[in-house]
């Protein structure tokens, strides 16, 4: 599967759905879902924000009683808004959507279901761990799972899998795939019981292998019916 892993993960898992669109950036950051799997959750775990929240905010619009979990040690309100009036003050492209992003996100923080966590997901601080410091997680509760960092992503493989039941849909963006294209394949099977890989795409900012395969791509696993 190494020399052209993007092909085999298409023909063995990849399942289009006519009923999703795509939340978030048009570009990096954005995933599709089927509107319904949103409306049907009741938590949004967020793992990698940096300065883009667009995804988050379009779920925190579309259902108005999610509560949302944002983790990234990278991000605080200042953080984001020095970002937005540096690059404003540099005549910086894309000025006015970091302006946007950093007020999105201190909406988002001063509506009472939404929070912000300063740590880095890893083996010994996992997703559920996040969750509880902030909400409660019932058993009948679906988790909507994004995961964006950098890599780290595989170190949380085992717990999802764990808890495969309380989430009802997950998007990933999946990194270093000419070193861990097995895992990820491993990774899916495991899932495919239960969940269909309704979309996948590559992201041409983390570049290509030698032999021309994506090292990143992005992609959507939705619970079967």
């Amino acid at each position: 599967m190494e020399n052209n892993y993007l092909k085999q993960l298409q023909k063995e898992f990849l399942v289009r759905k006519e009923s999703a669109f795509r939340f978030g950036s048009m570009g990096d950051g954005g995933y599709y879902i089927s509107p319904k799997n949103i409306l049907e959750a009741d938590i949004l775990f967020s793992g990698g924000i940096s300065s883009n929240t667009e995804f988050e905010y379009d779920v925190f619009r579309y259902n108005k009683n999610i509560q949302i979990v944002m983790v990234d040690p990278t991000v605080s309100r200042t953080k984001l808004a020095a970002k937005a009036v540096l690059r404003s003050f540099l005549g910086k492209s894309e000025k006015l959507r970091y302006g946007i992003n950093t007020l999105v996100f201190m909406l988002m923080l001063r509506s009472g279901r939404a929070w912000h966590i300063k740590k880095w997901l890893s083996n010994s601080t996992g997703i559920l761990d996040c969750i509880k410091e902030k909400t409660t997680i019932l058993e009948n509760q679906k988790i909507l799972l994004k995961l964006d960092i950098e890599g780290s992503e595989y170190d949380l493989l085992d717990e999802i899998l764990t808890h495969l039941h309380l989430f009802n849909c997950m998007v990933f963006e999946f990194h270093d795939l000419d070193k861990q294209n097995l895992v990820l394949y491993d990774f899916l099977n495991k899932c495919a019981l239960h969940f269909d890989m309704i979309h996948l795409e590559v992201n041409p900012c983390g570049g290509f292998s030698k032999n021309g395969q994506p090292k990143v791509v992005e992609l959507s696993l939705e619970r079967r019916l």
